[in-house]
């Protein structure tokens, strides 16, 4: 393939051109060229084309190859210039060669042309490679020193010969509180910069064997003597002919003192949380302790007034026996709530056992004992099929009985209650729920609601002790799950509750084939 070739060619021979024309075509050059034997030519020719070379006869009737060569480098300093001529003074051609020409070829010698061309472009092409790496390497330095200059991580560059610090970025001065003449020019070693001198020397004869060093924690001192601390990596590479090492340096003084603020409040915390535990745990065992020793007493006393009413019939007035009988009520009802104090303390020591569990069939058994203790009450209630869940099926049962009997409870003065259950979405999560049309709350006093013996309805009109609800809460933080409870006051309650992150609820046929309908007509 023919090699192309630029050619810008002053003289007034057109022989003389052509003669180097046929010689470079035999050679295998393709050439693109311009005759000129004037300034002006000259100088348009090069002002409006490129070149790859100039070859110019040594004087013409107008011109001159002086003043050709003024003009080629003043407007391309870095176009190849060679002279052609028949004669030419030597000294003539020294001069211009000093001036700038890169050669001098008689006519007669034009098998010198196609080595000198070739010659030329090999410089033209070394020297634009020069400059191409000239370039990309002071834009590499122009970014290596930005990166230098701005990153927050205090640097120092050695010489991995001498240990003389060559250079050091702002950071690390602000860091030390030191100006950079008070760093470059010494060893690292003698900068009085690190708390331990003989530390740092090692170190350094370290980074000369290894070529890498790393510490997590190295104290620093500043200018006014205040220690810090830092994470130091430095390591060895070559620049040129030198080697040269970067250390760097990382403030970590303040997280290593929020580290130790974090050790000390966790310290804290698990103490608080062992007391709380110890505690709890203590409170749980006098709760059951006090439960159950309570039942003997109770239990005698209930037996004598038994006794009393069944012997004293026809003997004590009506006002007495009303007596008795109130106390056998009070005996009733702290059996109660001696029971609810003993579910609440079981509860809270049982061991979860895992399983599937049928939520509805759960519901539904625990509606039909409902509706079996009072017959009479007219109660619709609504229960979603299959609404599975894990968890551990003694303890639901009693979240489920607690959940329906307060709805149960709180309806008992409608004329027809609705109780319902089922599975929805509460704030972007599943989960399950029991509403009533019952007495409902109010939302200001919400958060009592599951709190041991707090109860909202302060005026006697539904009985209670105030365990259930905690009863529940109870239930559900240990499976890992949540409950809150809605309402208003007069228009019914909704209570919904999770058990944990894993729950696979099954929802199956939650519209009309779901629901179970149990009334009293």
């Amino acid at each position: 393939m023919d090699k192309a070739l630029r050619l810008l060619i002053v003289d007034d021979s057109r022989d003389d051109a052509e003669l180097m024309l046929h010689t470079l075509n035999q050679n295998g050059y393709e050439t693109k060229y311009q005759v000129v034997d004037t300034l002006e030519a000259m100088r348009a020719a090069l002002e409006t084309e490129e070149w790859d070379i100039i070859f110019s006869d040594h004087a013409m009737p107008h011109f001159s190859a002086p003043e050709a060569l003024a003009v080629a480098k003043e407007l391309h300093p870095e176009l190849p210039f060679i002279i052609l001529s028949g004669e030419i003074d030597l000294n003539l051609a020294v001069s211009l060669m000093k001036g700038g020409a890169q050669d001098y070829i008689q006519k007669r010698e034009m098998a010198r042309i196609v080595p000198a061309i070739e010659r030329e472009l090999r410089e033209v092409e070394a020297c634009r490679q020069r400059r191409r790496m000239e370039t990309a390497l002071l834009a590499s330095e122009i970014r290596y020193r930005r990166l230098f200059e701005t990153a927050k991580d205090g640097i120092l560059i050695l010489d991995a010969d001498t240990g003389k610090i060559t250079d050091a970025n702002p950071s690390l001065m602000e860091m030390l509180g030191c100006s950079s003449d008070e760093l470059i020019g010494k060893k690292l070693w003698k900068t009085d910069i690190f708390a331990d001198t003989f530390a740092s020397k090692r170190a350094f004869n370290e980074l000369e064997k290894k070529g890498y060093i790393r510490y997590d924690d190295m104290s620093l001192k500043t200018r006014e003597g205040q220690q810090i601390d830092v994470e130091f990596i430095s390591n060895v590479y070559p620049v040129d002919d030198m080697k040269v090492i970067q250390c760097n340096m990382r403030n970590i003084t303040d997280r290593k003192r929020a580290e130790g603020q974090v050790k000390i409040l966790d310290t804290y915390l698990e103490a608080r949380a062992a007391e709380l535990e110890a505690a709890n745990s203590q409170l749980e065992a006098f709760n059951y302790t006090v439960s159950h020793d309570l039942r003997a007493p109770l239990t005698n006393i209930n037996g004598y007034c038994q006794l009393l009413m069944e012997l004293c019939r026809n003997i004590l007035e009506p006002r007495f026996m009303g007596y008795l009988q109130e106390i056998n009520n009070g005996v009733l009802r702290m059996n109660r709530l001696i029971d609810s104090l003993l579910n609440l303390s079981l509860v809270s020591r049982a061991e979860l056992h895992r399983e599937k569990v049928n939520l509805s069939q759960t519901a539904k058994a625990v509606a039909a004992e409902l509706k079996l203790m009072e017959p009479q009450r007219k109660v619709t209630f609504k229960i979603a099929d299959d609404v599975m869940v894990y968890g551990d099926v003694s303890l639901l049962q009693v979240v489920m009985e607690n959940l329906f009997g307060n709805a149960w409870k709180y309806t008992s003065k409608r004329d027809l209650a609705h109780i319902e259950f089922g599975v929805t979405d509460h704030g972007g999560t599943r989960a399950c729920y029991v509403r009533d049309n019952g007495a409902g709350f109010d939302m200001t006093n919400a958060e009592k609601l599951f709190n041991v013996f707090q109860r909202l309805d302060d005026t006697g009109e539904f009985e209670g002790f105030g365990i259930g609800l905690a009863t529940v809460k109870r239930i559900i933080q240990s499976h890992g799950g949540w409950i809150i409870g809605e309402g208003e006051a007069g228009k019914g309650a909704t209570f919904y509750f999770t058990l944990d992150d894993q729950l696979q609820y099954e929802t199956i046929n939650i519209e009309k084939k779901g629901e179970v309908i149990m009334a009293q007509t």
